[in-house]
């Protein structure tokens, strides 16, 4: 419900067209407080994805001022590579450096290992004392409690992601494809683009994104309760052969990019929006940037949403991230009051927001210009800036006010922005999440076995290893980690 009326408000503004326009060791002392003397220090620990979409060290820090200015607390922050950022998070947790505030990116499989460690503070009492973090729905706090305790902060509403097909291609090439089309439709369809120069399907290295292909198998790929009640491996389900097969088809038959396993998330999208591919797969609330990034590329194209493809046995949904992304502080944490104003101020500040998640500094990323729309400073663009404008849409902030109008082509995408997500909701696929403190074994080991299945996914894809062989390699990582014992202990026996 409370979506919903963030909708209209977004919308409404559009038709009327009023919108206004360290690395420091963690626990850091506190030297002082908001009423006088110095600022508390804190660490604060995310990718370079945020900091206002920009990897350029002066531009994020025009983004940590804007941090500091809001919050009396003197920042340092650590801003590794989001190609690096997961292992880089591991090595800091293992070596007890762990940053005061930090993002937790595949926060479902990650951070109950984390927790389980104990190097993450439960949070559960100062989202109570908060306002505005406690009107988060409570839904989102559940997905992943660990033991009845909350250690995060979801910054955005559950993410699911579909697949962006370009429809000046489709016109071209004839290409017919409904939302849901089934898997066979799919190849057949985008094999129309052969010798043709275009990439059918262009696809990052985030191995788990392969779920959403999973699903029209009725595979999954992690531990999960089936229908019976009983917790199983997914990855070792005979349902995953098949889905297995099929995507290996897609590399195969040249469908999906051959240069996957070392795209960028950054490189796929630009395919696209220069058409030099014509789908990829990305979230549902990214539809307005390939509207506005497709014509800043000189190759305007609206794009056709595809939310799942349907298996031979009539299964199929959207790739279902849940909370994705955290917020979360360190256990040993000197200063947790301020720590937690730092999170509210990230989540919902609707000056702070889009600064760090989307647009950046006016000043410093953009100009606002005499007409009121947002220009890229130069120093931006020769960083690869690329303003983006899911704030407007995708936060629990109730209002935003910019400090420029949105372009026309956005406002005009505003609708069918709305409508993707409304309709995406409802074919998403399945997310589980294994509860902490059940099952030892499983905490000790469970990012370890993401990890496997994903090296060995990759590996079955492009050819190294057959379906068999892969399958083989798996049971014996299983075996090593003693997974029948997990399965035992989450099943009580």
């Amino acid at each position: 419900m409370r979506k919903k009326r963030m909708f209209q408000k977004v919308i409404g503004l559009a038709l009327t067209g009023t919108m206004m326009l360290s690395m420091a060791a963690c626990g850091s002392e506190s030297t002082g407080s908001n009423g006088g003397g110095e600022n508390v220090a804190l660490t604060l620990c995310s990718a370079d994805n945020t900091f206002g979409l920009s990897t350029d060290a002066d531009l994020q820090q025009a983004v940590e001022k804007l941090l500091e200015e809001k919050t009396n607390i003197d920042i340092t922050s650590i801003i590794p590579p989001l190609g690096s950022y997961n292992e880089k998070l591991d090595t800091m947790i293992a070596g007890n450096d762990v940053p005061d505030v930090f993002c937790v990116s595949q926060a479902m499989t990650r951070l109950p290992n984390y927790v389980v460690r104990g190097k993450v503070l439960a949070l559960d009492d100062y989202i109570a004392k908060s306002e505005k973090l406690s009107k988060i729905d409570d839904s989102l706090y559940d997905a992943l409690r660990v033991d009845g305790k909350t250690y995060h902060v979801p910054y955005v509403y559950p993410k699911v992601k579909c697949l962006y097909l370009r429809k000046d291609i489709m016109e071209k090439y004839d290409i017919n494809l409904s939302h849901t089309p089934t898997t066979e439709e799919f190849i057949t369809e985008l094999s129309k683009l052969k010798d043709t120069g275009i990439i059918p399907f262009s696809f990052p290295k985030w191995i788990d994104n392969f779920q959403y292909f999973f699903n029209s198998f009725g595979a999954y790929a992690g531990i999960y309760k089936n229908e019976e009640g009983v917790y199983v491996d997914g990855f070792q389900e005979p349902e995953m052969y098949d889905a297995l097969a099929y995507v290996k088809s897609l590399y195969d038959l040249g469908i999906m990019d051959k240069e996957f396993i070392t795209t960028e998330n950054a490189t796929m999208r630009e395919y696209v929006y220069t058409g030099k591919a014509a789908c990829d797969i990305d979230y549902i609330t990214n539809y307005t940037n390939y509207i506005t990034q497709s014509e800043a590329a000189g190759a305007s194209t609206d794009v056709f949403a595809i939310y799942c493809l349907m298996g031979p046995n009539g299964e199929g949904g959207g790739l279902n991230e849940s909370v994705q992304t955290s917020l979360c502080i360190s256990a040993d944490c000197k200063n947790p009051e301020k720590a937690i104003e730092l999170i509210e101020t990230l989540v919902m500040d609707p000056e702070v927001y889009p600064a760090f998640w989307n647009v950046g500094v006016e000043g410093a990323h953009y100009e606002v210009d005499a007409d009121g729309y947002l220009v890229p400073t130069e120093k931006a663009t020769n960083s690869g800036y690329a303003p983006t404008y899911t704030y407007l849409y995708d936060s629990f902030i109730d209002n935003i006010e910019t400090k420029f109008k949105a372009k026309k082509e956005l406002m005009d995408s505003m609708e069918s922005q709305k409508t993707i997500i409304e309709e995406a909701q409802a074919v998403k696929g399945p997310k589980y999440a294994i509860p902490s403190g059940i099952s030892t074994t499983y905490d000790e080991v469970s990012a370890s076995i993401t990890d496997q299945w994903k090296a060995v996914t990759s590996q079955i894809i492009l050819g190294t290893v057959s379906i068999e062989d892969g399958m083989k390699e798996y049971k014996n990582f299983w075996d090593s980690v003693n997974g029948e014992t997990i399965l035992k202990e989450l099943n009580g026996k």
